[in-house]
């Protein structure tokens, strides 16, 4: 594919090609894996679910080190940039990974190794349901990023529709200790959390004042028990996905 049609594509990631090239992203994905724990992780022989996966980057890079089957789930009606980018970084680094439509309220029916779940709770008006579900999904690590921040008390911070950088579709961030209590009910410890920079210590972020809205973080989980919430059905307005081997 010639520059001119790589750069009709509406993409997500900047990511380097075989060839030296990059596309021309609105992040350069590969630069950060660090904020993402990304390169924390040993995919050799593993089985990966990419929630979200937008252009495929980590879908990927998973692929290219070492893991067995990738699953790549993603819905483009609900956002921007179509199909394009994921197709052609699927046929330029000759992919066996699988892309299927799909939501993370609705995940396939088997489980994973290793689940991403990266940029995509704060945009949820139900995080409790995919949370559950993606630990539900995971045999072994689970990761998340997003509007997350530092809190000892398990809570949501509500954004109203463009409150937060003029986006619609912004709706909650998340506390740390709202994230490591949704995982203890799921079976999971956390293993370590990664907040950016201008975050990084607890005397930064005081006398920064932050809102909550405004920290972002990923967070790391590794799953020591097998076991499913109690929460009633009628607790949900989406039921989580039952805990299936």
């Amino acid at each position: 594919m010639s520059d001119l049609q790589i750069e009709k594509i509406q993409w997500f990631h900047r990511i380097t090609l075989n060839d030296g090239r990059v596309t021309q992203g609105i992040v350069d994905i590969a630069q950060h894996e660090t904020r993402y724990l990304f390169d924390r992780l040993d995919f050799t022989g593993k089985s990966v679910l990419d929630i979200g996966c937008w252009d495929g980057y980590f879908s990927f890079m998973a692929e290219q080190r070492g893991a067995s089957r990738v699953l790549s789930l993603d819905d483009p009606e609900f956002r921007w940039g179509g199909m394009d980018g994921y197709n052609f970084l699927h046929q330029h680094f000759q992919s066996q990974a699988e892309w299927r439509k799909g939501s993370v309220y609705a995940l396939p029916d088997e489980r994973f190794d290793i689940v991403l779940c990266y940029g995509v709770l704060y945009h949820l008006g139900d995080p409790l349901t995919a949370m559950i579900n993606c630990f539900h999904a995971s045999l072994s690590e689970v990761l998340f990023e997003g509007l997350i921040y530092q809190s000892k008390n398990p809570t949501l911070f509500l954004f109203a529709p463009k409150e937060f950088h003029n986006d619609p579709t912004n709706v909650y961030s998340l506390s740390t200790a709202y994230l490591e209590k949704v995982a203890t009910i799921c079976g999971f410890e956390l293993v370590e959390t990664k907040m950016p920079r201008y975050a990084a210590t607890p005397l930064r972020r005081f006398f920064r004042r932050v809102k909550p809205g405004y920290d972002r973080a990923t967070m790391r989980f590794r799953r020591v028990k097998e076991t499913t919430p109690g929460y009633a059905a009628s607790c949900f307005l989406l039921a989580p996905k039952a805990l299936t081997s």
